[in-house]
């Protein structure tokens, strides 16, 4: 017993002085593939202070630190066999059946909070929604120019049944109270959940990823597609075959727990039967990640499709939608940044 005594504080000072050593002779990466995000740089002292100064350094010793991702890997086998649960900053729940949950919304760390329907819109903020959307559905109307606005579902408001027993639905969630102040709004989870109730097997999401798959982007595509029809009668009906899904390694929120190759997920094969479908000329869609997966559908449909992320672009200007002669201008965001639509809108709108 005293010889492990001994042992064990000189194995963790070596343990220690080899990270170390190797802390400063690594390469240091730029970027973080697992986490896909940039990797800290070295901090330089600024007038915001000696603690943000530390927090810096904390930050770029943790992003850097040798071998980390192989060690998150192995901490989350062991607690996934053992206890049950990962290792992510609460960022992954591991639901049943082999399904991953993302934990986060723009608003909360702690996402399933507003799932659960414990962090309701604020009359103001549900009221700033509607009034952007029908300010510029206004807009649009008198420019001849059809809007639509498709909210994403969330993973986890489509299959809830794979969640934990712990998270349970018990009041609206915001996209419920946003589906009944507006009920023009393309209302995919009703539409989801149906073809989900009517063809279980069939996924609609991803396992291991917190995106939709192409099937239940094409879904979201046909509804779309309703809406424009009396506006466009000569667009593709959007005829398809499904082949069976290709199997692949774990998708993004596998990755994030460095247990990627440790789960299966699967895509399923969609093949467009109409070659030479007639086309609405121009779409200008407001997106995010989700529109991967829809645009192989939304091709069926436009001509030219004009993305502006979120972020980077947000919300085109009346005089940017005149100027491209848009047809049709979307605005498409997953369920958790639909928050960005209490944001101000450029004034032109209202004229």
């Amino acid at each position: 017993m005293k010889t492990i005594k001994n042992i064990t504080p000189v194995a963790f000072l070596l343990f220690i002085s080899l990270h170390l050593v190797l802390f400063f002779a690594l390469k240091k990466e730029p970027i973080d593939f697992i986490q896909n995000r940039e990797n800290s740089i070295i901090p330089t002292y600024d007038t915001s202070g000696t603690t943000v100064y530390f927090k810096k350094w904390y930050h770029y010793v943790e992003d850097h630190f040798p071998f980390k991702n192989e060690y998150i890997k192995q901490s989350n086998l062991t607690k996934g066999v053992w206890f049950n649960s990962f290792n992510v900053k609460n960022k992954v729940i591991i639901g049943n059946n082999g399904w991953l949950f993302y934990n986060s919304c723009i608003y909360d760390e702690e996402g399933l909070n507003e799932y659960a329907g414990f962090d309701s819109w604020k009359p103001e903020q549900l009221n700033k929604v509607v009034e952007n959307i029908n300010t510029i559905n206004r807009w649009c109307k008198r420019n001849k120019i059809q809007f639509e606005v498709m909210i994403c579902p969330n993973k986890q408001t489509i299959y809830p049944e794979y969640l934990p027993s712990i998270y349970l639905n018990k009041h609206d969630s915001r996209l419920t109270q946003l589906t009944k102040a507006i009920p023009e709004i393309i209302n995919l989870e009703s539409i989801l959940k149906t073809s989900k109730k009517g063809n279980p097997k069939q996924l609609l999401y991803y396992k291991t990823d917190t995106h939709w798959n192409e099937y239940g982007a094409l879904l979201a595509s046909k509804e779309l597609r309703k809406r424009l029809l009396p506006h466009f009668p000569f667009i593709d009906d959007l005829s398809f075959s499904l082949k069976d899904s290709t199997s692949f390694t774990g998708f993004d929120l596998a990755n994030m727990l460095s247990l990627k190759d440790n789960f299966v997920d699967y895509i399923p094969l969609i093949k467009f039967n109409n070659k030479s479908p007639k086309k609405i000329p121009l779409l200008v869609i407001v997106n995010d990640s989700f529109s991967g997966s829809l645009g192989m559908s939304l091709n069926q449909l436009f001509t030219t499709i004009n993305y502006r992320h979120l972020y980077t672009d947000g919300i085109p200007s009346p005089e940017y939608l005149l100027k491209n002669k848009t047809d049709v201008f979307m605005i498409e965001l997953v369920e958790r940044y639909k928050e960005l639509l209490t944001g101000d809108i450029h004034p032109d709108f209202y004229k």
